[in-house]
């Protein structure tokens, strides 16, 4: 009771202290009413520009302004902002990231694998194991220009693996971020250093270059003792934009490299680099788009040499064209090539270790008007990747407008979660016995869900705005592990269970005034789940995730004066099923001062209300401790 009291004076402090304005570096709430946050413009939904007013899909944005008023220093931090996400620090570096469940079970060895994961457009979700290695994926923060995350399939236009979600990370075009600045920050379990450099040396010719180093501290055991799971990275990296009066060409790289300290295992080396790409044509009617890039990632163990070797290529062409005023069309087609050469342990081993594989997509949607006020999308993917035969990715959408400042939305869509090497060719020795222990399996089959939803998103008053989306989803062909029939072992991957999940996803804005705005949101899950005849029932219903049934989340901000604000998150997470772990609520809170023109000075508590907490069971599960960081910006 003292630590929720706690938080309720911390949140509703505005009512005592009356703020004024806030620093323009900061963002002004004053400066972005609600129906000027209805009028953002999104991308992820249709893979065109639209408002997010306009937008038949659940699909939440973090803003730029509200990733600088949190003081998040990495994507993952920053993600915990949106209402419609799961997610859940396990180690030092890791996360899970998962929406309307399947969120992974770390010791079935299913992981975040439903969930597609975009960096400007270029995708960062990897073939080798289906998931996102989160703890090299990085950007300099204040070049976020938003994050749009989509709960529900997005398979029709972003392809396989996009099955419970899509979150696009957007960053600024350079002559958006033509401060050049220097960031410096220190806390009681992490440092972080970092800087840009900008310049605009014509009217159509920007660019930028950053770096950035961070290190943070292992976390602790349930014993209390040290984790050992210590993490440190250096990254750079480039953005350089033209625009002329129809086209529009951008090129951006990073490189980085990063070590990841493991308790009683080898520390894990990880470096890569990547390049993309874009070039985009524009006329009245229409608009062309031609993006290619190239991805490069290594991962290693280097004491024992396990470890493997990632090439990607990816080639992709689109347009939209407008037919009058009744059809919008997107179509496209592209190509992803990978080449991998996997080093494995004495434990687990892949055969082939080096694969080629490839992935082919073509793909067509047309949003047409069936009245003034009411749009109906078709849409359909046809994907071809390397272990599976064509799949059909169809979506359906009606969305209707009673009024510009409300949207009713429902969707029908099919999506899957592909095989992988990790599926297909693994193999897992037991050390003890020498034994053989888990073997891929070459037939498995993609996951598939179909999923249905309906949706509203509205104004409904100048002061509050709200969305409410509800889901069922039909699950098929989920993964399951199966004994040898005749031996038992070695263990094999199949698709023996089937089921369906349920829920209701509910955030608002709420502008108490001109200086202090409320973000509630509440995520509500069910999952019924079962196995199909001849299944083994090995590890349970569990293996398929362990997600909590609710979730609760209150974000306060406040300018306190025009060079203060002040911004906190509370959040609360349902205990998980299987393996067990209670309930937390946690809060995060941010204080920033724009000491001077060029000054910002900012301290930054996170998992205030607790000495330490777990958020994921077991010993796969490390405690994190509250910290604080304290940080200073020189813009110039």
């Amino acid at each position: 009771m003292r630590e929720a009291g706690l938080a309720a004076v911390v949140l509703l402090s505005a009512a005592i202290h009356p703020p004024g304005a806030a620093a323009a570096e900061i963002g002004r709430l004053a400066d972005l009413p609600l129906n000027d946050l209805a009028d953002i413009e999104v991308t992820s939904v249709s893979k065109s520009a639209e408002l997010l007013r306009a937008a038949p899909s659940a699909i939440y944005v973090i803003t730029h302004d509200e990733i600088q008023r949190s003081g998040a220093t990495s994507i993952a931090e920053a993600l915990r902002l949106a209402p419609n996400l799961q997610i859940a620090q396990y180690t030092s570096s890791n996360y899970i990231v998962g929406a309307r469940g399947f969120g992974g079970a770390q010791e079935a060895q299913n992981f975040s694998n439903k969930m597609l994961i975009l960096i400007d457009g270029r995708s960062v979700y990897s073939p080798l194991y289906s998931g996102v290695y989160l703890d090299t994926q990085d950007l300099l923060m204040e070049d976020i220009d938003r994050i749009e995350v989509i709960s529900g399939p997005g398979a029709t236009l972003w392809g396989a693996n996009a099955m419970n979600g899509v979150i696009n990370v957007i960053t600024r075009p350079a002559y958006l971020t033509q401060e050049n600045l220097v960031n410096t920050g220190a806390g009681t379990h992490a440092r972080i250093v970092s800087g840009r450099f900008a310049k605009r040396p014509t009217a159509d010719l920007a660019y930028r270059i950053y770096g950035k180093a961070f290190e943070r501290d292992a976390m602790e055991l349930a014993d209390g003792s040290d984790a050992g799971d210590d993490w440190r990275k250096v990254q750079g990296g480039f953005r350089v934009d033209w625009t002329g009066a129809e086209d529009s060409i951008t090129v951006q790289g990073d490189i980085y490299g990063a070590t990841l300290e493991q308790r009683a295992r080898h520390d894990v080396e990880a470096d890569g680099h990547n390049v993309l790409g874009r070039w985009q044509h524009r006329t009245t009617h229409s608009e062309w788009q031609l993006q290619a890039y190239y991805d490069r990632t290594t991962r290693d163990q280097p004491v024992d040499g396990a470890g493997f070797d990632l090439d990607t290529f990816d080639l992709e062409i689109q347009q939209r064209i407008d037919l009058g005023t009744s059809h919008r069309i997107v179509w496209g087609a592209g190509g992803r090539w990978h080449d991998y050469d996997i080093r494995g342990s004495e434990a687990l081993k892949f055969e082939p270790s080096r694969r080629s594989l490839s992935l082919a997509n073509v793909f067509a949607q047309d949003t047409f008007a069936l009245t003034s006020a009411l749009d109906l999308t078709i849409g359909l993917k046809l994907e071809n990747g390397p272990f599976d035969d064509w799949e059909a990715l169809p979506d359906l959408r009606l969305a209707w407008r009673p009024s510009e400042e409300h949207l009713v939305w429902a969707a029908a869509s099919r999506a899957i979660r592909a095989a992988t090497p990790f599926d297909v060719d693994v193999r897992e020795i037991d050390l003890a016995s020498g034994m053989l222990f888990v073997v891929g399996n070459p037939d498995f089959e993609p996951e598939q869900v179909d999923a249905y939803q309906l949706g509203y998103r509205g104004l409904i008053s100048p002061d509050v705005s709200i969305s409410v989306s509800t889901f069922y989803n039909v699950h098929d062909n989920l993964r399951t592990i199966e004994p040898d029939p005749a031996t038992l072992i070695p263990l094999t991957w199949d698709n023996l269970m089937e089921g369906t999940t349920y829920g209701l996803e509910v955030w608002a804005k709420w502008q108490v005034n001109e200086r202090w705005r409320l973000a509630p949101g509440v995520r509500l899950l069910r999952k019924r789940l079962e196995f199909k005849p001849g299944a083994s029932r090995l590890l349970g219903l569990s293996q398929a995730g362990n997600d909590p049934r609710s979730q609760g989340l209150l974000t306060s901000s406040i300018d306190l004066s025009s060079d203060v604000t002040f911004d906190a998150t509370l959040r609360y997470v349902d205990d998980l099923p299987d393996p067990a772990l209670p309930s937390y609520t946690e809060l995060n809170a941010s204080l920033h001062w724009r000491a001077t023109e060029h000054i910002e000075l900012s301290i930054t508590g996170l998992n205030l209300l607790d000495s330490r907490h777990q958020e994921y069971p077991g010993q796969d599960g490390h405690w994190i401790r509250r910290s604080i960081l304290a940080k200073a910006r020189w813009q110039f």
